[in-house]
């Protein structure tokens, strides 16, 4: 009878660190955050991942004794352009090395220092026995190649400790802000199976964990206003990307709108898209209390529809008093499922839910957000909400989804 053996290895980052006009304690922080985002879309569970240093990973998959590359084959090319940009050999390189064999052996690999490494490269004898080291090549491409690996070769200038990276990082990061992380979250339609838009976000540099509308209070900014104009700037820069182009959905906070002393900017913000691509934008409202005043949303409507066509209101409150509202007050209301365990996401699902007549007969869209798994997914589809979006149905994205067919069996969709 054979017993089943867990798969180990430790994934290494290695970036030509000089090229990419950031210090050390800049750069190692970005390569860390980029990176888990990557494999937290792409290494699920049962699989496990956990980080070891900035540029170094613990890779383990319970069901096989080999890691399947394919998954990990795109993190470098996506770093190679978040870093260096597209189409220049001469700018930089970002390479992955895989260190596979037994915990101990690939525990030894993962203390190693940059030197120690580097040997190992010319001199595979150097490394900790019962173990391999690989670099991890090409991500597939339009041609159909597939990922492979092949023996380690050395990479010039790669790994930073994490006592380095720690070094004088708050006067390092003022002089030198690290890249932020731009990025999307499909909208999922559940009576036609498809992405109808996307929910924009934009993570600075400096943050521990990205920012999102649709992953519930721990995602959410500090600062909504300055999280509000990053997201329209990288909206901007997807706009004057190839189309065509779904709706981006722009968040926008409650409390800053209907304040005068703070709506000026907003719409100054919003003055700077592009005013041909109205059909293809909308606000969304967070924080949005229970019972907002009719004097707010229309503060909200004559301020909003001048830049964008649809408005939804994202409330924590599944009572949210809908019937209030004029008919086509607005696009869409959508629910935000609290923290908690997974029993009381539900009755709140099910509290919005049960009024979900009363948004069909004001001719507005109900949705749900934060949906976390698969349990509140089929729950949503099974109680007819049009629209869902949240960790268990789309994961963040480099690059709009909306357009894309997907049954509700594959989702959610990962990382690409």
């Amino acid at each position: 009878m054979s017993t089943a053996v867990t798969a180990v290895a430790c994934l290494r980052v290695a970036v030509d660190a000089e090229k990419t006009g950031l210090k050390p304690a800049v750069l190692g922080p970005f390569v860390a955050k980029f990176s888990g985002i990557y494999l937290e879309g792409k290494w699920q569970w049962p699989r496990q991942f956990a980080p070891l240093t900035y540029y170094s990973f613990l890779l383990t998959d319970p069901r096989s004794d080999e890691l399947d590359v394919q998954e990990l084959a795109r993190l470098g090319d996506d770093l190679q352009i978040k870093l260096f940009g597209e189409g220049d050999d001469e700018a930089g390189k970002v390479g992955l090395l895989l260190f596979e064999g037994p915990a101990e052996a690939v525990q030894a690999f993962a203390a190693l220092d940059d030197a120690a490494v580097s040997a190992a490269l010319l001199d595979p004898s150097l490394l900790p026995p019962g173990g391999r080291l690989s670099r991890v090549e090409a991500a597939p491409t339009q041609t159909g190649d597939e990922p492979t690996l092949s023996p380690g070769a050395p990479v010039g200038p790669i790994w930073v400790t994490q006592q380095a990276a720690l070094e004088d990082i708050a006067e390092t990061a003022t002089k030198h802000p690290m890249p932020s992380l731009d990025g999307v979250q499909g909208i999922y339609f559940t009576l036609r199976s498809v992405f109808v838009g996307d929910v924009v976000s934009s993570t600075p540099g400096s943050q521990r964990t990205h920012l999102s509308l649709v992953e519930g209070d721990e995602h959410m900014p500090a600062d909504p206003q300055a999280f509000d104009a990053d997201c329209l700037a990288a909206a901007a820069q997807m706009l004057a990307g190839p189309g065509p182009h779904s709706m981006l959905y722009l968040p926008i906070c409650y409390s800053n709108i209907v304040r005068a002393s703070q709506r000026a900017a907003y719409e100054e913000m919003l003055a700077t898209l592009p005013p041909a691509a109205k059909g293809q934008l909308a606000a969304a409202v967070y924080d949005v209390p229970r019972d907002p005043a009719f004097t707010a949303l229309a503060t909200i409507r004559a301020s909003l529809l001048k830049y964008v066509t649809n408005i939804d209101l994202r409330t924590q409150d599944p009572g949210f008093e809908v019937e209030k509202l004029a008919p086509n007050a607005v696009t869409s209301v959508t629910l935000v499922l609290p923290s908690g365990d997974q029993r009381a996401r539900l009755a709140v699902l099910r509290r919005f839910a049960e009024r979900l007549g009363l948004y069909r007969k004001k001719q507005i869209w109900a949705a749900v957000t934060n949906v976390r798994n698969r349990v509140e997914l089929e729950a949503c589809i099974a109680a007819h909400v049009p629209f869902v979006t949240g960790p268990g149905v789309c994961r963040l994205q480099t690059a709009p989804v909306g357009g894309r067919m997907q049954p509700p069996e594959a989702l959610p969709l990962l990382a690409a």
